[in-house]
């Protein structure tokens, strides 16, 4: 699966790593995998590129990519996507450090203003319905 030299058609590109490197991510994404074969309240895709845990009034899903529509209804879906934007190889770190705070801040923000929340770093955008670009920043260390 993680060879040298290989052209990766998902990323749609090329890419090298030596022996003991893609040993060693080929170890950690084994990690991942069991983390979240053991955990029952979230799902991973199979690219093990995107984590999903759902709420009462939103869907949180860690990603290496942002969402977009065409995955996601960004305008029309039932339940809120909040997007945090993170490597899949801190997928573990951030669900074990970082969620708790980060749904607690998203449950006090007014969610039937957003249409798409998207986390960067410590920078919450808040993306307004009825809007394409029009959004409400926060910090959500608060």
């Amino acid at each position: 699966m993680f060879n040298r030299g290989r052209y990766n058609p998902y990323r749609k590109r090329s890419f090298s790593l030596s022996d003991t490197k893609r040993k060693k991510y080929a170890e950690e994404m084994n990690l991942i995998k069991d983390y979240f074969d053991d955990s029952p309240s979230w799902s991973i895709s199979y690219h093990l590129d995107s984590a999903y845990c759902y709420y009462e009034r939103f869907q949180l899903r860690l990603s290496n990519h942002s969402a977009d529509n065409m995955y996601h209804d960004l305008n029309n879906s039932e339940r809120l996507l909040v997007n945090v934007k993170c490597s899949k190889l801190d997928f573990i770190n951030t669900i074990e450090n970082n969620v708790d705070s980060i749904v607690k801040f998203v449950n006090t923000l007014e969610l039937d203003k957003y249409r798409f929340i998207n986390i960067v770093g410590y920078n919450v955008n808040c993306y307004l319905k009825g809007y394409k670009t029009k959004k409400e920043t926060y910090d959500w260390r608060g």
